[in-house]
């Protein structure tokens, strides 16, 4: 039946160009100039050149170790990367000595909603979402290693949010990179479960709503358009049967506008049916275990029809991949590890970790979500990582770590794969051909660890040192000032 809302427009409206978007790096980087005001002289700019030679190296591209590297950083960059003692170092270069440790990229997230936690306080409410509570986190990020996050359709539509993306690209930021895909698109009441939050994604109940969205979406710039496709009880039509879902035609609809605009779309779905539907529409990724039943035929044929398409599993939600309890009535050994202690209070891990050791034990494999994840693969879907972080028991920077051990040991990758798709395959997911793997011309974001994830994907936790945009995070003061935080409002209680 013919629709008799207006016509969609084909052409991509006029926006600023932002880091997310595909223009050419160059054109990218003169206009993100000249869109932000004038910074001082950065501390990137004014470092002389730096030799960082003896580390095992992982370029965050699939290849195999450098087990002896040498990189060359100057103005926020790497000038080049190759084996120790084959690279030309100019005079009056620092040098940097790195034998015994690793070096891989610095993390690409590309699911998480951050904002909306007081971490000391443990409460999520709308009133916390200020910039200084954004940065908190995105030095959460940092600290952890991470270059940047993306905030995936549950911020509020200020206009100071927006500019938080070309803030985090300044040299001078303290945090990761901050991009945001705006507000998601849900049937109404069905998006994020979280009180906080679950009123910000755009209500969507006729096809037309759901392409207006999609242009306002495009104005700005976003990398690609969320959609949220799951039955949670939201608004019940009276009379009217349901399930009251983001439905096929109103999913095709907002995929269809995305595509017209050159946006492209990804989906909260955990049902075999639903992603069937949005494949049929031509969603080019999604994310979320699809854990209702084992995919089945004729999914698998509708994945080998869409080379290109990409996932993220987003295990961490469960404390999956290896990292839940040993024994019932056992808290897991990770509530003690040194980074996670760093970036969240010691006395909610105590208690969270006691209630943990009581909790079932995750199915072995990941049950129904792993089997499918592993079936995706099979097919040719490429995996790219998300943590899902958003405060709460999900806690900001940490599950990119757990997810890593996941991608190990329920997805069958190596730790040098789950790492690529922790860094470069994110980075090449999102556009941002300046990030996710060490090699000249990029930006110089890359973490050293004090053991080998090679050896063991959970040395990952092990970081000894942060580099973002070529200058060291610095890593004491924000554990320090973190400490104090909680040490305060442990004491008022």
């Amino acid at each position: 039946m013919r629709r008799s809302h207006p016509a969609s427009p084909r052409r991509p409206p006029s926006r600023r160009p932002h880091p997310g978007s595909a223009l050419p790096r160059a054109v990218l980087a003169l206009a993100l100039a000249a869109a932000l005001p004038a910074a001082p002289r950065s501390l990137a700019a004014r470092q002389p050149a730096i030799l960082f030679e003896g580390a095992r190296l992982l370029a965050g591209d699939g290849s195999p170790p450098v087990e002896s590297s040498a990189f060359l950083v100057s103005g926020g960059r790497f000038v080049a990367v190759g084996a120790e003692g084959g690279i030309e170092v100019p005079d009056g270069a620092a040098r940097v000595d790195l034998r015994g440790r690793t070096v891989i990229p610095a993390f690409v997230d590309l699911h998480s909603h951050p904002g909306y936690e007081k971490v000391s306080e443990k409460t999520q409410l709308k009133e916390n979402y200020t910039r200084a509570n954004l940065v908190d986190h995105l030095e959460r990020y940092a600290y952890t290693g991470h270059a940047i996050t993306v905030s995936l359709g549950s911020d509020p539509p200020d206009a100071w949010v927006w500019e938080m993306r070309g803030e985090s690209e300044q040299p001078s930021f303290t945090g990761a990179r901050f991009e945001t895909v705006g507000r998601g698109l849900a049937w109404p009441g069905t998006g994020p479960m979280v009180a906080a939050r679950n009123d910000t994604p755009y209500a969507i109940f006729t096809p037309w709503l759901a392409e207006v969205a999609v242009r306002e979406l495009a104005a700005h710039g976003v990398p690609f358009v969320k959609i949220w496709v799951e039955d949670r009880r939201g608004f019940q039509v009276p009379g009217a049967e349901g399930p009251f879902v983001l439905g096929a035609e109103i999913s095709g609809a907002a995929i269809a506008e995305a595509q017209g605009l050159g946006v492209r779309t990804i989906a909260h779905v955990k049902t075999v049916p639903e992603l069937k539907d949005l494949l049929r529409g031509g969603v080019d990724a999604w994310t979320h275990p699809i854990a209702d039943a084992p995919a089945d035929g004729e999914l698998l044929s509708l994945l080998a029809e869409r080379p290109g398409l990409w996932y993220l599993p987003v295990f961490t939600p469960s404390l999956a991949g290896g990292a839940g309890p040993r024994r019932l009535g056992e808290p897991p050994a990770w509530i003690d590890d040194p980074l996670l202690r760093a970036v969240d209070c010691p006395a909610f891990l105590d208690r969270w970790g006691a209630e943990l050791a009581h909790r079932p034990l995750p199915p072995a494999g990941g049950g129904i979500g792993g089997e499918n994840a592993r079936a995706f693969r099979r097919a040719g879907v490429r995996f790219a990582l998300g943590s899902h972080d958003a405060g709460g028991a999900r806690l900001h920077g940490w599950g990119t770590h757990m997810e890593l051990e996941a991608y190990v040991h329920w997805l069958g990758m190596s730790p040098n794969e789950a790492i690529t798709a922790a860094t470069g395959a994110g980075a090449e997911f999102l556009g941002r051909s300046d990030l996710g793997t060490i090699e000249a011309g990029k930006s110089a974001d890359f973490v050293v660890l004090d053991a080998n994830p090679l050896d063991d994907i959970r040395n990952t936790r092990r970081i000894s040192r942060v580099f973002l945009r070529g200058a060291e995070v610095d890593r004491p003061a924000m554990r320090a000032r973190w400490a104090a935080e909680c040490a305060a409002v442990a004491a008022a209680r």
